[in-house]
């Protein structure tokens, strides 16, 4: 098993949303992901994923003082536990 890094785009009003409510946003990022396809343009495309260089891109940014935590995000969002482990055992 590994861990992957997956990140999605969202509207304003989309985070507002998940924020309010986190399964929402745990089946809604399950619902883009669906959707698209190698052929998606990544202009275009609203989820992209690191695969396990997850990490790497961590290092890299914090060496550059990147002013944003990307890859962990600036605040955790409240009540979402640990969505890997839940979408895996549902």
């Amino acid at each position: 098993m590994s861990m992957n890094g997956e990140f999605l785009r969202v509207t304003p009003g989309e985070l507002a949303r998940a924020l309010e409510d986190p399964e929402w946003a745990l089946d809604f990022a399950a619902e883009v992901q669906e959707q698209e396809d190698d052929r998606t343009a990544p202009a275009e495309a609203r989820h992209f994923t690191t695969h396990q260089t997850w990490h790497l891109l961590d290092f890299l940014l914090k060496r550059s003082a990147f002013p944003v935590d990307i890859t962990y995000g600036e605040e955790p969002i409240p009540e979402a536990d640990d969505w890997a482990t839940s979408r895996r055992d549902t």
